[in-house]
């Protein structure tokens, strides 16, 4: 995997519990879930669904950014909601069934 996806820090895989985590590098690349689902498909792994832990800054719009004035949207939060403007690292399940994918938060990291 660390091939296909850029800024890759580390990958674990537990064939038990059929689970792969990848930590990223801190940084400006953009995480794809198309990509990540092409390079496990590589090993013939499925992926059933995404959890994430993400940080950025939030806008009005409850909407995740790369930074205060970024312009990369990264996520909708869902299931909390945040003051605009202010740095937020949350855990959820991804769902791609929308345009802007959203995160159903199931923790607030800080």
């Amino acid at each position: 995997m660390r091939r296909r996806l850029a800024g890759v820090a580390d990958i674990s895989i537990s064939q038990r519990q059929q689970t792969a985590a990848v930590t990223f590098v801190s940084g400006t690349h953009v995480f794809s879930s198309a990509a990540f689902k092409e390079a496990v498909a590589e090993a013939d792994v499925d992926v059933v669904s995404l959890e994430l832990d993400v940080c950025g800054v939030v806008d009005d719009q409850n909407v995740l950014r790369s930074s205060a004035n970024g312009q990369q949207r990264i996520v909708r939060l869902r299931g909390v909601d945040r003051r605009a403007g202010r740095t937020t690292c949350v855990t959820g399940r991804l769902d791609e069934r929308t345009e802007l994918p959203e995160l159903e938060v199931t923790k607030l990291l800080h």
